[in-house]
């Protein structure tokens, strides 16, 4: 039977991916068809990566589902070293990625293309990392994970709120996302 939280990570690898393939697209659009900077769009598709993978996704599964491997076996060690790695390079990635909106937006010369090629590496960087997670270490936490260590991580992957906060991270990723589809242009967006 598939834990529940392998699913959890499954769908929000989905909505992550989904957001990514929305920035790599204007990012086609803009340099390739000479679409116009869509900048709110832009800010909030780098809003939700910040709020919601780089806020409540990644803790999950370095405090919960890394570190139950860990303490099972020493087969996924380099694999969880670089997939912390990776949470933190992202983080630095998307700040560096905000910074370069910034300039793009104030027109300072060339920050387009820098803007550009950030966005496509960083595409394909999550992409990557997510399929690491999904092919390489979620089928060693399968065959190593005893099930007091399932429930703890389904537990903490089910969880929703931060309840001595006030803090609802998937109603904030959902109006996030909401407010993505509906900035964004046919064949991504929806307009009423």
């Amino acid at each position: 039977m598939e834990p529940v939280a392998t699913q959890i990570i499954k769908d929000e690898h989905s909505a992550i991916a989904a957001v990514l393939y929305t920035l790599r697209y204007l990012v086609k659009q803009m340099r390739e068809a000479g679409n116009t900077p869509n900048f709110p769009l832009l800010r909030a598709i780098l809003d939700y990566i910040v709020s919601y993978p780089d806020r409540w996704h990644h803790p999950k599964e370095d405090d919960f589902l890394f570190a139950a491997v860990k303490r099972q076996t020493k087969e996924a060690d380099a694999l969880i070293a670089d997939l912390e790695h990776e949470h933190k390079l992202g983080y630095l990635m998307i700040e560096n990625l905000k910074q370069q909106l910034l300039a793009f937006q104030n027109n300072m010369p060339e920050s387009g293309e820098a803007f550009f090629k950030q966005a496509e590496s960083y595409v394909e960087f999550e992409w990557e990392h997510m399929r690491k997670e999904e092919e390489e270490l979620v089928p060693i936490a399968k065959h190593t994970l005893t099930t007091a260590d399932w429930i703890e991580i389904n537990s903490a992957f089910r969880e929703n709120d931060n309840p001595l906060f006030g803090i609802k991270p998937r109603e904030e990723a959902e109006r996030l996302y909401q407010r993505i589809l509906s900035l964004a242009p046919p064949p991504i967006g929806f307009h009423l």
